[in-house]
């Protein structure tokens, strides 16, 4: 019996190394995800799935496109998505999200601090993210311009082209002070808290197991104090505003 046991052992182990998954990454995201995929989402990622021995091919595309692959069965997962009404209804997720932070209102500097949206809002946002169930409930009753990137989002709200948008707040830092808007932008009000997960397809017979597996190799990273170090960005100027969980 304890021959049998040790054999099922190593075969469980042997299964579990050979996964290799197929994982759908944005590019307009940093510090998080940036161009070349690369970031802090992406370094809890790799590092978690290798934690349990999961190898992580990443596959770069627009926000849009790897939601869609990902929907279709194209590709075993994506990140970095938020939970809500309607990703629910189409992904499969774990319990331990990527990593959590804070997503604010962003306007210009010379308009009154923006406590709330009202009706009438020109609102800058991205295109295929999710804001919140609350902000669905009520989206029609603002002006919405979507893009495809936070730059892009940031020199509307420059041109006074909008009057509010909503961006995470370590990625509005990064590009506020890359693009020198510190006198030109100003946050206001936190819309929501954020927890960013990665997002499995319901087309994959592995995604709930994929999706355990994540939450323990997230896990194992906090017990090693790993994950901290994770939030902070190996590349210079990666800072985040993550909360720690």
């Amino acid at each position: 019996m304890k021959g049998i046991l040790i054999l099922l052992t190593i075969f469980i182990n042997l299964s579990i190394s050979a996964l290799e998954v197929n994982i759908g990454v944005e590019n307009s995201w940093p510090p998080y995800a940036d161009e070349n995929g690369e970031g802090i989402s992406s370094n809890i990622v790799i590092e978690a799935f290798k934690e349990v021995g999961v190898k992580v091919k990443l596959h770069i595309f627009p926000y849009t496109r790897i939601m869609e692959m990902t929907k279709r069965g194209e590709l075993d997962g994506c990140y970095n998505v938020t939970r809500d009404k309607s990703t629910n209804t189409n992904f499969i997720f774990g319990k331990e999200p990527i990593l959590r932070t804070t997503a604010s209102y962003y306007q210009p500097v010379n308009t009154p601090y923006k406590k709330e949206l009202i009706a009438g809002d020109k609102i800058a946002l991205m295109r295929g993210y999710q804001y919140g169930d609350e902000f669905e409930k009520n989206k029609d009753s603002y002006i919405e311009t979507r893009v495809n990137t936070q730059e892009q989002i940031l020199k509307l709200l420059e041109r006074n082209r909008v009057n509010v948008a909503i961006l995470a707040d370590g990625s509005a830092n990064f590009h506020i002070k890359r693009l020198n808007l510190e006198n030109v932008i100003k946050k206001g009000a936190v819309h929501f808290n954020l927890e960013v997960f990665l997002a499995f397809s319901k087309e994959s017979k592995n995604s709930k197991k994929l999706a355990a597996l994540l939450d323990k190799g997230i896990s194992k990273l906090k017990k090693k104090g790993v994950y901290e170090d994770l939030l902070l960005g190996k590349k210079k100027g990666q800072k985040s505003l993550a909360q720690n969980p």
